[in-house]
């Protein structure tokens, strides 16, 4: 439930325009709407402060003359106007003027007055104190309502810079409902267009589950009018709800719905909250909503270019091997006699390696399918890393046919919990792009080894290398170094898919250039688990 506060004073009466209705205005209204004139201890304390002046003013009279004593009762009627208000200094000025001329004008214990001096002393004395009474009581309740307002600014403030942050929609409708329910005591709703349907409660301070028909209908007609509607409003203004539209530059966004705890309607200063708290949330709503657009259009405008992309790469690099295929299946049924035993063999090499591709391709193709859409069913197990590399550049083997390769694996290397599938996958790819961009008849290393708690394996080509600028986007889907006459066809695929397999592995992958000669190093790091040691068996080379 949220706490109940106490709902924020009237502002104070005292502008130019009101100057002839001030004290008419304090006298009649100001106390009772603040409750003073209702609470028995302010009375109490105005007697009890009129009976000390009372007391004092019984010694001082010895010493000094009896008018003097009258600035004593003030006293009394100051401190009952700033602690209490107006109307229980209003009865100590009352009550000053009995006691004084009760105990202390002659003839004492009498309420007739001997001296007309004294008579019209007491007189203007009476007036003075109403006055500075007045005055007083004015003065007090600025100070309330100075501190109230600041209070209730220094609450929008914070429910603004907190409704800033809030990313999500549920968030922020649960915390305008709790604000506005704390700050005017009052039950509260946020409705929402869902779809065709209309509006749907999507929140509510105390949980709400429903509105009757009645409501429901008074928040229907304040969505549709775009104005307020249901209690305190000049529409339907039978209810106990009252609606208000959440509206921005582009429209309305919402609906929020008050009900007081208390049967008397909202006051003016509370309306004027309630409306600023309305139009906080009607802005952060829409802000949310935009940014969802935002989203949205970001992801169509991310799918679009990847379609097209794929279309392009579909179009162009597919098409390479298919026509091989095909010009080479063609000449061997038509011409089969035409060529040699020697020529066919060519052909037929030829026909399988642009099949390899084909189907490298597609591979990727399928692979980033399953890495966008988070379908990778990962398989870890403790593998040797040897293993896999071993299985990887077997596969590779007519990729590498045209380069010399060199193996080394640390002996130290321990056991890897890895996919090894994918960590197959990511090697072969490796491989293959090195073999894409390095001259033929160069050397391709193949590097393991352990460094702290990370196992690194390194493929070192003697190609052209890296461009800097393009360091940073090797690895992202359908980009390609451009490499003149050196760029086989592809897909621009395999590396992103390297990164992503290593990812969803827990490693890392990183591209760079060698410092020695022209070259490219593309590294994989897979860090050690913990619950493995090296085998006592395995000891490092000296």
């Amino acid at each position: 439930m949220g706490q109940t506060v106490t709902r924020p004073p009237q502002p104070a009466l005292g502008a130019a325009d009101e100057n002839d209705n001030r004290w008419t205005a304090f006298i009649l209204g100001s106390a009772w709407r603040h409750g003073s004139a209702l609470t028995p201890l302010a009375y109490v304390g105005s007697v009890i402060a009129v009976g000390l002046a009372l007391a004092c003013g019984v010694v001082i009279e010895r010493f000094v003359g009896l008018q003097s004593v009258l600035l004593v009762f003030l006293m009394a009627i100051l401190v009952s106007a700033i602690v209490w208000g107006l109307w229980p200094s209003l009865v100590a000025c009352l009550l000053s003027v009995l006691a004084f001329n009760f105990f202390l004008l002659p003839p004492i214990y009498t309420f007739s007055i001997a001296d007309t001096d004294n008579a019209i002393a007491l007189f203007f004395f009476f007036i003075v104190a109403v006055i500075v009474s007045n005055l007083t009581a004015a003065t007090r309740h600025q100070i309330v309502v100075a501190r109230e307002r600041a209070k209730t600014t220094a609450a929008l403030y914070a429910f603004s810079r907190k409704i800033a942050g809030i990313g999500a929609l549920d968030d922020l409708l649960w915390a305008t409902a709790h604000q506005v329910a704390s700050m005017l005591n009052v039950r509260t709703v946020l409705l929402l267009e869902a779809d065709a349907s209309g509006l749907t409660l999507a929140a509510g301070y105390p949980p709400e589950d429903r509105l009757d028909d009645a409501e429901m209908a008074a928040a229907r007609y304040c969505w549709e009018h775009n104005n307020p509607a249901g209690c305190g409003a000049e529409a339907l203004p039978g209810g106990s709800w009252l609606f208000l539209p959440l509206r921005t530059g582009s429209g309305p966004v919402g609906v929020l719905g008050a009900q007081p705890n208390a049967p008397e309607t909202l006051t003016a200063e509370e309306r004027r909250l309630l409306d600023a708290l309305a139009d906080q949330a009607a802005v952060a709503i829409e802000r949310i909503s935009l940014a969802r657009g935002l989203a949205e259009a970001r992801v169509l405008t991310e799918t679009e270019r990847l379609r097209s992309a794929l279309l392009t790469s579909v179009s162009h690099d597919l098409r390479t091997p298919l026509a091989s295929i095909l010009g080479t299946a063609s000449s061997l049924r038509r011409y089969a006699g035409a060529y040699t035993e020697e020529e066919r063999e060519d052909l037929l090499e030829t026909l399988e390696e642009e099949a390899e591709r084909l189907s490298r391709f597609v591979a990727n193709l399928l692979d980033m399918t399953r890495l966008e859409s988070g379908a990778i069913d990962l398989k870890l197990d403790l593998i040797d890393i040897g293993e896999v590399i071993g299985a990887s550049m077997q596969r590779a083997g007519s990729v590498l046919a045209r380069h010399r390769v060199e193996l080394a694996i640390a002996p130290d290397l321990p056991m890897l919990r890895i996919d090894a599938l994918l960590f197959e996958q990511v090697l072969f790819n490796l491989l293959d792009n090195a073999a894409k961009y390095a001259p033929a008849g160069s050397r391709i290393d193949v590097r393991a080894h352990r460094y702290q708690d990370v196992v690194a394996v390194e493929i070192i080509d003697e190609g052209p290398g890296i461009p800097p600028a393009d360091l940073e986007h090797v690895f992202d889907k359908f980009y390609r170094v451009q490499a003149q006459d050196r760029q086989r066809a592809g897909t621009g695929l395999g590396l992103a898919i390297c990164r992503g397999f290593i990812e969803a592995q827990g490693g890392r992958i990183e591209a760079q250039n060698r410092g020695d000669r022209t070259g490219a190093v593309l590294a994989i790091r897979i860090p050690v688990p913990r619950d493995v040691e090296i085998p006592q068996w395995v000891t490092a080379p000296e």
